[in-house]
């Protein structure tokens, strides 16, 4: 049953794999009139040949401002002659019917059969192919403008994607590098999407139950919830919890997200500054702050070690603000002497770039053997 499955697998066809069979279609196309075109072309050159004994490139010449209808006059040998002029005649007669009928052709097969937007969008496939640790956001809408405007001063790669064709101006003109024009719950368009090497995905669909087919999908393909995060729009609390159980990671309800953070600025009017820049780095405004926690292993050897002895502060420019234990309490009241216990999480607070580097030091320091 499981050799089956795989074989199953395997037969199934990529995104990338289908516009490159439409691309091979739409060339398919382009095979009549360029044999017309040919076949024109090369009675013609012949023809003339015959009448200059040879001279190839004048042939050449004359059949193409013959069939073009640009005629310079006769400028191949023995065209000039009654035979040249009746075959120069039948060669105009039939050339140019099969020229102009083959150039409409070609037009209309290059504009109609949108030949430039799929090559484009093959192409763009084969560049999110290299993408790796980014993020998947299902939904365009004014909402996703303004996320992923905040992703690109974090320097975080992300995908949109979206069924809607008449959106795809939109997405260019907000400077999206990456998207793809298809249903966001097929399990081909999120493996095109690079599913298996996201870090995460943002659904904002607009209605709950396309949320739903996304996020199911999507969890099927990626199960484990610390690996792959999700999180997702609902239109009320009851379907926010739903959505949770389903396997979205954080279900966020907008309007209740706005009340909140107003509600911030009113019990913090005393403190402004100080409450809109932890709001803003809560919501990922502020670029040059951040807030990151680092979970320490209870077989860490930073166990029992002092915070002064990892002195993030002085080899990082990362200050350590507070301590979250394994019961939930914060400890805020720590120094230099405060030691670090089996399963406490480590509370950051510094530049972005530097605390990743105090991320992966204090990881590297936990695999390291005691």
């Amino acid at each position: 049953m499981k050799v089956k499955k795989l074989k199953k697998r395997k037969r199934e066809k990529r995104l990338i794999d289908l516009y490159e069979e439409r691309l091979f279609q739409i060339l398919s196309l382009f095979r009549l009139p360029l044999l017309m075109l040919h076949t024109v072309i090369t009675v013609g050159t012949f023809g003339y040949m015959i009448l200059s004994d040879g001279d190839f490139i004048n042939s050449l010449y004359m059949t193409i401002i013959t069939v073009g209808t640009i005629g310079y006059g006769e400028v191949v040998r023995g065209s000039d002659t009654l035979i040249g002029r009746i075959f120069t005649t039948f060669l105009a007669l039939g050339g140019i019917g099969v020229f102009t009928t083959s150039v409409t052709i070609l037009v209309r097969i290059f504009f109609e059969e949108d030949f430039i937007g799929a090559l484009r969008a093959w192409k763009m496939l084969k560049d999110i192919e290299k993408l790796k640790g980014h993020y998947i956001i299902a939904g365009f809408n004014r909402t996703t403008i303004e996320l992923t405007s905040l992703l690109r001063k974090r320097k975080i790669p992300f995908v949109v994607i979206d069924s809607r064709r008449e959106v795809e101006r939109q997405i260019k003109e907000a400077g999206i590098k990456f998207y793809i024009i298809e249903e966001p719950y097929k399990r081909v368009v999120l493996d095109a999407a690079g599913i298996h090497r996201a870090r995460g995905m943002v659904v904002n669909l607009g209605d709950d139950a396309r949320n739903i087919a996304v996020i199911v999908t999507a969890r099927l393909m990626r199960p484990d919830k610390d690996d792959f995060f999700i999180f997702s729009f609902a239109s009320t609390p009851e379907t926010a919890q739903k959505l949770e159980e389903l396997g979205t990671n954080k279900a966020i309800v907008p309007h209740r997200l706005l009340a909140t953070r107003l509600a911030a600025y009113i019990f913090h009017t005393s403190s402004a500054y100080i409450s809109d820049l932890f709001d803003r780095i809560a919501f990922g405004e502020e670029a040059e702050i951040d807030i990151s926690e680092v979970p320490i292993p209870e077989d860490s050897p930073l166990v029992g070690k002092k915070l002064k002895d990892i002195d993030l502060r002085r080899t990082l420019s990362v200050t350590v603000i507070a301590i979250r234990k394994p019961d939930g309490r914060l400890n805020v009241t720590i120094s230099g002497d405060t030691v670090i216990e089996p399963g406490d999480t480590l509370i950051l607070f510094g530049h972005p770039k530097n605390l990743k580097k105090a991320e992966k030091f204090l990881k590297e320091k936990a695999l390291t053997p005691a």
